[in-house]
């Protein structure tokens, strides 16, 4: 079984952003039939407010409830009605809550009071910049100390020039990064030193399997191809690490 722990509606972000109530069920027909065809079973659909609505999302989730889940997308501000949505998302079973990185800043404390109650709700927080900064960087630090109990996944591994500066975080417990797109440049890239270092020294258990469209599916199980995964660790990349994040087995 293997759990896609990130992805759209959509093969690119143009096909993302066209769809809507009026095509949502071909989209998802299509997201289902791509993952038959690669043999995915479970996947999660990341909505990224405002440009993707979490409610389409949940929607999208509820025409094959056993094989496709919703995470949420909440702004920080205001405090209270992000409190609110948050409640209502858990409530329409949604598994992780997605901080955007055009949505707030990292010094923000309504960062912080939404990442603790979204840790009471025992949800991951999936977090996705196209920039890794250094003040991006300082946050995770700080964030993935002082709250132990949570579970924090930096989407497409925090970029190609992002992800090595991110090392020094992975080897803690709660701390992971999750492939898509990123992983599959960086296979082929001088970067590759960096990858293979932290499956030699950390092992795979902090990496997580997630395409980001599912028309990378080709490309992913390509780029896995390319490193040297045996049976074992390539379950917990494609399966058991998305288990642990989510809490859940599927």
């Amino acid at each position: 079984m293997t759990t896609d722990i990130h992805t759209h509606l959509g093969n690119s972000p143009n096909e993302v952003l066209s769809v809507n109530n009026d095509n949502l069920a071909e989209n998802v027909d299509l997201l289902i039939s791509r993952m038959d065809m690669f043999a995915i079973d479970q996947a999660v659909l990341t909505p990224d407010e405002p440009h993707i609505r979490t409610e389409l999302y949940v929607k999208a989730a509820e025409i094959y409830p056993e094989r496709l889940h919703s995470a949420c997308s909440i702004m920080p501000r205001p405090m209270d009605r992000a409190k609110q949505k948050l409640i209502e998302y858990v409530d329409n079973g949604c598994r992780a809550l997605v901080l955007s990185e055009e949505s707030y800043h990292p010094s923000d404390p309504a960062v912080q009071v939404l990442i603790h109650e979204a840790i009471g709700q025992d949800l991951p927080i999936f977090f996705r910049n196209e920039n890794m900064t250094g003040e991006m960087i300082t946050f995770l630090d700080s964030i993935s100390t002082i709250c132990q109990e949570g579970k924090f996944v930096v989407l497409s591994m925090g970029g190609l020039f992002g992800f090595p500066q991110l090392i020094p975080l992975i080897s803690r417990q709660n701390v992971w990064l999750e492939l898509s797109s990123t992983f599959i440049k960086l296979v082929e890239s001088p970067l590759r030193v960096f990858l293979d270092a932290l499956v030699q020294d950390i092992g795979v258990t902090k990496l997580v399997f997630g395409s980001g469209y599912h028309s990378q599916y080709v490309d992913m199980m390509g780029a896995l191809n390319l490193i040297d995964l045996n049976i074992e660790t390539q379950r917990l990349v494609m399966e058991e690490n998305a288990w642990r994040i989510l809490g859940v087995e599927f």
